[in-house]
Parts: C-alpha cells; structure tokens; sequence
C-alpha cells in the first residue's frame, strides 16, 4: 500500500534496531482534530519508539496512521482524509515536581495524505459533483508533549504542520508502554 511507504523509508532510515535493547516501545490510539476548516474528529493509531540520549533528554520516533472527515455542511465539500507519518522529536524531561514530569520536544519528519470519496453538497445536502482523489507528500514540523501517568501508561499531545500543503493536525493518545 502506498500510503505506508514513506513511514517505512523514514523508519529503515534512521536505523531502528529489529532488537529492542535500549529502546522503548509503546502504542497507543487516540482523537485527531485537524485544522482545515469544518473538519471533524478523526481517530489516530500510534507507534513510538524512544530512547535515552543524555539524562533528561530523549529520542522519539512516532509512527502514525489517521483518518478524519470535514463535516456535512449544505453547499460544501465533504471528503474523507488519511495520512501516514513519521516524526523524529529531540525531547527534555521537564520536571515541574515529583510527581509531575511530562517530556517537551520538537522534531520534523515525513506524512504522505490522501483526500477522497470527494463530493460537492448542495443547499439541501445532497451530493451534486464528485471529484477525484488528492494525495501527496508533506515535510512536517512537529512539538509535542508525553505525560507519564504510570510506569506502562502516558498521554501524548501532538501538534505538526505539511510543508507545502500546510495540512495542520492536533492529535491527543493514549500510549501504552509495551517494552
């Protein structure tokens, strides 16, 4: 399937180990909101890996698979959108108490979308013209933030824009650690 090729380019690039060793692993599923205009919530898969770097700081490779909807608005487009990412994030440990320590990061990567089941509505809300699918691939900028809650679980916000499309997406899983 196309839409997964560049996510694996991105992965065998950057070298991830077959073994986990100093690695951690975790996956997880959540909600996506994206930022084009009357879109809905979408739903979001996700894999990570992250490793130590220094004490506090850490690597995170984020692996994603989505899919969300513009709304049905009378007179508009509805279309059905899913993307295939990969992001590299460079994250600090943040250590507001004890008990509170989220991870702050930054990074860019990779997402390769595809915009289809394209119709045009009209003023009572039924489909008038059909367009053809749209996909394409985007350099994305990425900040996130990882909330452990326990040792196996956390929560992860995620923010990023595509260059050129300026695609933006929200997204918020909850991750469970595997190894």
């Amino acid at each position: 399937m196309r839409i997964w090729q560049p996510a694996v380019w991105v992965a065998a690039a950057i070298g991830l180990p077959a073994s986990c060793g100093a690695w951690q692993i975790a996956a997880g599923g959540g909600l996506l909101a994206g930022f084009v205009p009357g879109s809905a919530p979408g739903w979001q898969f996700a894999g990570q890996w992250s490793r130590e770097a220094h004490v506090g700081q850490r690597w995170l490779v984020d692996l994603t698979a989505s899919q969300f909807a513009t709304r049905e608005t009378p007179g508009g487009l509805l279309e059905r959108a899913r993307e295939a990412a990969a992001l590299v994030l460079w994250e600090h440990r943040a250590p507001f108490g004890y008990a509170f320590r989220p991870w702050w990061g930054v990074g860019a990567g990779i997402s390769h979308y595809r915009f289809d089941e394209r119709v045009r509505l009209n003023g009572a809300g039924y489909a008038v013209d059909s367009y053809p699918a749209v996909s394409g691939t985007d350099w994305d900028l990425a900040a996130g933030v990882t909330v452990p809650l326990s040792w196996s679980w956390s929560v992860g916000i995620t923010a990023q824009t595509g260059f050129p499309s300026r695609i933006s997406t929200v997204s918020m899983i909850v991750l469970w650690r595997l190894l």
